[in-house]
């Protein structure tokens, strides 16, 4: 099998049966087309000679590409999450995460939450799970109750006692705002948005905290917790100690992790989680995939 092509001045065009497909050479998929066709690998040239389908598709038809600019609902989108998805798909890993990632991002009512969290998490090498939420630390006291009011209690569901379970009502925070439960096998800690505090320049306020690896120094408490948290709850990201910090109004518990190896707590998660969603990617491509993007920012 082979295709009719010409490589004209910044263009290729291949005609696959009796329909011409040009790309430029600013798309993302250029370098890699024209390789595949001085390889003679038409199998290849096929796959990717209209990779904006498989984003498309993904993305429920909220998400085009054209070239290399990424778009929601026909706006063209200028973040870091958009570089780090041209990035994937040049490299050949898949963006399903990512894009999962956008429509729940997109569901944040927050313009501030849109623009910057993505960076933020590129910036603290955050991962990003199959179903588009992201896994970042907490602090805890050895009760696993919160440090600053030591009212809100943030133990995984799997160490739960009978005791601990028939308390969570009263776990209620200082005034009553918060709300802890246990939903599908997992601990949730919510609050309503609208008590969160949405100014960055208030560095230490109202909200269920979560933060990167950095930040576990500069924070007292004897436990460290894994969240899972989607972009749609989070709030806002106060800019002291180099935006390393968030503050969000819900988030499920995953699991704890040895304080001595919070740097090792990521692989693993990553992986169990996969292991339990339903998803598209099988967990190997998708620990695969998210251990370049955390090794990409190191």
């Amino acid at each position: 099998m082979s295709f009719p092509y010409i490589v004209q001045g910044s263009n290729i065009t291949v005609v696959i049966g009796t329909t011409p497909h040009t790309v430029s050479k600013n798309h993302i998929t250029y370098n890699k087309l024209l390789a595949a066709i001085k390889a003679g690998e038409w199998e290849t040239v096929q796959d990717i000679i209209e990779p904006k389908q498989v984003v498309l598709n993904f993305g429920q038809g909220n998400v085009s590409i054209e070239g290399d600019k990424i778009f929601w609902k026909g706006r063209v989108m200028h973040n870091a999450l958009t570089k780090r998805m041209v990035a994937m798909i040049q490299e050949d890993f898949p963006v399903e995460p990512l894009i999962a990632f956008m429509e729940n991002l997109m569901e944040n009512p927050s313009k501030r939450a849109v623009n910057e969290l993505y960076g933020f998490l590129e910036k603290n090498t955050l991962p990003i799970t199959s179903d588009g939420c992201f896994l970042a630390y907490k602090k805890v006291r050895q009760d696993y109750f919160d440090v600053h009011s030591g009212t809100v209690l943030n133990k995984p569901a799997a160490y739960l006692t009978d005791e601990d379970t028939a308390a969570l009502e009263e776990a209620a925070g200082k005034n009553n705002e918060v709300t802890v439960t246990v939903e599908d096998g997992v601990t949730v800690v919510s609050m309503e948005r609208n008590l969160v505090d949405d100014d960055q320049n208030r560095t230490c306020s109202t909200g269920l905290h979560f933060c990167s690896q950095d930040y576990l120094n500069n924070f007292g408490g004897e436990r460290i917790v894994i969240l899972k948290i989607n972009p749609r709850d989070v709030v806002s990201i106060p800019n002291d100690y180099n935006d390393s910090k968030g503050r969000c109004a819900r988030y499920e518990i995953v699991d704890e992790i040895d304080k001595d190896k919070a740097d090792e707590a990521f692989a693993k998660t990553v992986q169990e989680a996969a292991e339990r969603e339903a998803s598209t990617l099988t967990p190997e491509k998708l620990v695969e995939a998210l251990n370049q993007l955390i090794a990409s920012q190191k």
